[in-house]
């Protein structure tokens, strides 16, 4: 049995050395993976200028070199940060692909480190920071001007009503989202960095018809657990309010937003009745409210 991998490299060129925390840029990749709904299974922190990150589907190689030879420079960078995607694996049809893993690592990267340079995974392929922003934000809407509809219309007594009707919402919103999209497919199309768009443009249609109710539970493990914790630590000092939640956690999944809010209030409402205070605040809030 053989396994076939593929690999991509990509990366931030500095035109000036500086001081780079490679753990830093490791827990920004990881958090680029997190972005991307895969799970991150290890975080390897090899030297001081080389990391690994793996998840189920790829790992990628974090390399800091001093004076590297660039495909696509007449001399040497002073500083690159090289981002190396291998995919062991065979990768399954909902993991993103290796270009989209590289795009948003090297967004998140930039963001913070500001580079001078980005190398793309196309040979010889040297973008200006200013061309990477452009080419890795999503093109704007622009304003549409939504034209109402006039009715002329005679009264018994002879007076011209002009009545003017504005389209339905619905309408509105489906040319709205037809015109948004064709700009798009343009934008992929006809722009010279098409499959840096294409990287991060790829998961629209599976964003946007996304279950609501599929956002509600934690990503991680660790929210996850830690929402059953406020929930039980909130179930000893106000059984009803834990027990809703528990109720909640396994009907709908665990929410640490929810559960810390409901905490907060049962807190507030505790330290209230311990000062003989909470007849007077419900008094001042029904005077607030009227």
């Amino acid at each position: 049995m053989t396994t076939t991998t593929t690999m991509a490299s990509a990366g931030l060129i500095f035109q000036g050395l500086r001081d780079l925390d490679i753990v830093k840029i490791g827990n920004r990749v990881s958090n680029a993976f997190e972005a991307l709904e895969e799970n991150v299974t290890g975080v390897r922190i090899l030297s001081n200028d080389r990391a690994c990150i793996s998840s189920l589907n790829h790992d990628v190689t974090v390399a800091v070199f001093e004076d590297h030879m660039v495909d696509g420079l007449p001399r040497p960078a002073p500083l690159v940060v090289e981002l190396t995607i291998n995919s062991p694996h065979q990768p399954n049809e909902d993991c993103p692909h290796q270009d989209t893993v590289l795009a948003h690592a090297l967004k998140s990267l930039h963001w913070t480190l500001s580079a001078d340079q980005v190398k793309w995974v196309t040979p010889g392929a040297i973008l200006s920071s200013a061309d990477f922003v452009m080419a890795t934000t999503q093109p704007e809407p622009t304003e549409q001007t939504v034209e109402p509809t006039m009715s002329v219309s005679r009264t018994p007594s002879g007076v011209v009503e002009r009545r003017y009707t504005l389209p339905n919402v619905d309408e509105t919103n489906d040319q709205l989202q037809d015109t948004l999209t064709q700009k798009a497919v343009l934008s992929i199309e006809s722009g010279k960095h098409g499959s840096l768009y294409a990287a991060f443009l790829s998961d629209i249609e599976s964003i946007s018809h996304a279950d609501p109710d599929e956002e509600i539970r934690e990503k991680t493990a660790a929210l996850r657990l830690s929402a059953w914790m406020v929930s039980f630590t909130v179930m000893i000092f106000a059984l009803p309010v834990g027990a809703a939640l528990l109720v909640f956690n396994i009907l709908k999944g665990e929410n640490l937003r929810l559960s810390s809010q409901a905490a907060a209030l049962t807190g507030t409402f505790i330290t209230l009745d311990a000062h003989g205070a909470t007849a007077q605040t419900m008094a001042l809030l029904h005077g607030l409210i009227g």
